[in-house]
């Protein structure tokens, strides 16, 4: 058993899945990038225990809220949900500075050789976690994974993945500044560059330019038209650009039009944490234009 996580609940008794419908919480509050941030909460909202189930409230975020509505949980810290076929949303929960419990958002893409996952959570637990369940409902195990930029939201779970062998790639830039700040190493990735990496047949990676980080890169997903843009790209939830400690404020609001630019087809547009409604791409330029203007 992958200790902390009730890997137990993944199963009913005939080994389909018994997993815990999460329903919509209100927790609208200022963004902040956990792996490194201290976060001021603006609003909270009492949790429904019908929305808890076996799990009591551990876990729960109290900054934003899960990435849709419902998600299932199938650990304390741990949501998924299915966004489209063959794609699927997981949210992971952190305690960060202050106390708060904040959410962050990947994808696992289902391929026939082996499903991608995009970001790894925070800690090799919930990795981990995250693989026995795609070792038990989807036609084709977790078999690789990206980190999106060097953060621990991004990170965390690789030392999880590796004990099953399962290799992290990310941008060569992304590898040395996870080094830097003594975070888990993902693997470069060869041929990496300032132009759109087709990764895998139905994957794309960009660097459209610095922004939450120096390293931020998004996936496009073309086969679903979902261009996953992390912590580069603030939920229409987030009413600030929560951490920029590692930000380029200036490059930021430039590199988003990039990115827009180069996959102006795209459906849904992935935020790091909280909601994925709406357009975070025009969120978060807004965010941007308030923040240029206070100074």
């Amino acid at each position: 058993m992958i200790p902390g996580s009730r890997i137990r609940n993944l199963t009913g008794n005939r080994g389909k899945p018994a997993m815990t419908e999460f329903t919509k919480r209100a927790f609208l509050a200022a963004t902040a990038c956990t792996c490194c941030a201290s976060a001021v909460g603006r609003s909270f909202a009492a949790t429904s225990p019908a929305s808890v189930g076996t799990f009591g409230g551990e876990g729960l975020p109290t900054l934003l809220e899960l990435g849709t509505d419902p998600m299932t949980r199938i650990g304390e810290t741990v949501w998924v949900a299915r966004i489209a076929p063959q794609l699927w949303l997981h949210t992971t929960t952190a305690t960060i500075e202050g106390g708060y419990v904040f959410p962050a958002n990947g994808l696992i893409v289902e391929r026939p050789r082996g499903s991608l996952l995009i970001d790894t959570g925070y800690s090799p637990d919930q990795s981990e976690l995250l693989l026995q369940w795609s070792n038990i409902n989807l036609a084709s195990p977790i078999s690789s994974a990206i980190a999106t930029h060097f953060h621990r939201d991004r990170t965390g779970g690789i030392d999880g993945l590796k004990a099953h062998r399962i290799r992290t790639l990310a941008s060569p830039l992304t590898c040395a500044l996870a080094k830097e700040h003594a975070l888990p190493l993902p693997e470069p990735i060869k041929g990496f560059g300032d132009t759109p990496y087709r990764f895998a047949a139905d994957c794309e990676l960009f660097f459209p330019g610095a922004g939450h980080t120096h390293d931020n890169i998004v996936a496009w997903l073309p086969k679903h038209r979902v261009l996953f843009g992390g912590c580069f790209l603030k939920s229409v939830t987030s009413d600030d650009l929560g951490n920029v400690a590692d930000a380029d404020i200036p490059d930021w609001s430039a590199s988003v039009r990039r990115a827009h630019a180069q996959y102006p087809l795209a459906k849904i547009s992935i935020p790091g944490h909280g909601s994925i409604a709406g357009d975070p791409v025009a969120q978060t330029l807004t965010l941007l234009a308030k923040t240029n203007e206070q100074n």
